[in-house]
């Protein structure tokens, strides 16, 4: 017992060292291979013991064909045993090496998960300052240039000199010029982090979302926001956002639709957005294989809310998204302040 108790001791501490190691070779590792010769060298030294003492116990002539019986029973049985543990150690150990492959992919998966969710954080966090300094810090600049020449236009025109008048002609296309260019500073802020979001929450900002859409594409997009009085996480709320710009891009690009409808509410504690379109459909062999990396991206981000989302086909025509983020209790956003 105490050799059998030394060799598993080693076979752990061996497959504990090489993990996976029956997988990759593809054979039994050295440990499990001594205990296989072991079981073999005492089985036949079992067969041989028992056939000796079985012969000497029977003497008679006419009780050889009995005891021949009796070897040939002994030899099938104790060969079954035999092969029935080698059997039972390989597939243990085959077993337990699955099993730590499978927990090492799952805890790869979950790392790389939060991995991801932590880059898209970052990466929010990152957005938001540019878009704050490009609308603050440009847009005061540009305010103050457009301001200047304001100034420099007005004062040229009390003069009653009509040798001016190009100069404040070129002024005033300046000024328009300078216009033009603090649009442009909003919408890249807007582009990069929305402010209706920080400022007035996440209705106000899909449904801005929605009209934008409708003005840039010519598609139909509209939006019913309900039931949206809880406090919503951060993080929660710039995903849900991510999420549907993500589904009204898809629409654009490949859904061939003339209308989006789409829905946000809150019910039983669980944020739900769903949209739906009227366009061709979503190919159900690429949903099978994962989709592409906006699906991947949309998939990743419900995750790292700690919710789920799930694409399909409505019955008549056109694609369905669904996405819900359980708000329990450690998810909830602090109340403001009085």
């Amino acid at each position: 017992m105490r050799f059998f108790r030394k060799e598993q001791a080693a076979c752990r501490q061996e497959t504990e060292l090489t993990p996976g190691l029956e997988a990759e070779v593809g054979v039994m590792s050295l440990p499990e291979a001594r205990i296989a010769v072991l079981y073999v060298a005492l089985a036949s030294i079992w067969i041989l013991v028992s056939d000796s003492l079985l012969g000497k116990v029977v003497a008679d002539q006419d009780m050889v064909w009995f005891c021949q019986s009796i070897k040939g029973l002994n030899f099938v049985m104790t060969t079954g045993v035999a092969l029935y543990l080698i059997l039972r150690r390989a597939y243990g150990g085959w077993r337990r090496a699955e099993q730590r492959r499978i927990e090492a992919a799952r805890s790869a998966i979950q790392t790389l998960r939060q991995l991801s969710t932590r880059v898209e954080l970052l990466r929010e966090e990152e957005r938001a300052r540019i878009a704050r300094e490009v609308h603050d810090e440009l847009g005061q600049l540009l305010t103050g240039i457009k301001m200047q020449l304001r100034l420099i236009e007005n004062r040229l025109s009390d003069r009653d000199d009509r040798s001016l008048n190009p100069f404040i002609d070129e002024l005033v296309e300046a000024a328009g010029t300078v216009d033009e260019a603090i649009c442009s500073v909003r919408r890249i802020s807007s582009g990069l982090r929305p402010l209706t979001l920080d400022h007035l929450g996440l209705a106000n900002a899909l449904r801005e979302e929605a009209a934008d859409f409708a003005h840039k594409t010519g598609i139909a997009c509209h939006i019913a926001v309900t039931d949206m009085d809880e406090r919503i996480p951060g993080e929660v709320e710039i995903a849900v956002f991510r999420i549907f710009q993500e589904s009204l891009t898809n629409v654009a690009r490949h859904a061939e639709a003339n209308r989006i409808d789409a829905e946000c509410e809150i019910r039983d504690g669980v944020l739900i957005l769903r949209v739906c379109d009227d366009g061709v459909g979503i190919d159900r062999a690429q949903l099978r294989q994962g989709g592409s990396l906006g699906l991947t991206g949309m998939r990743e981000r419900a995750a790292g809310a700690g919710g789920g989302i799930e694409f399909r086909n409505l019955p008549q025509k056109g694609t369905e998204v669904m996405l819900t983020i359980p708000l329990s209790a450690n998810h909830q956003a602090p109340p403001p302040p009085p």
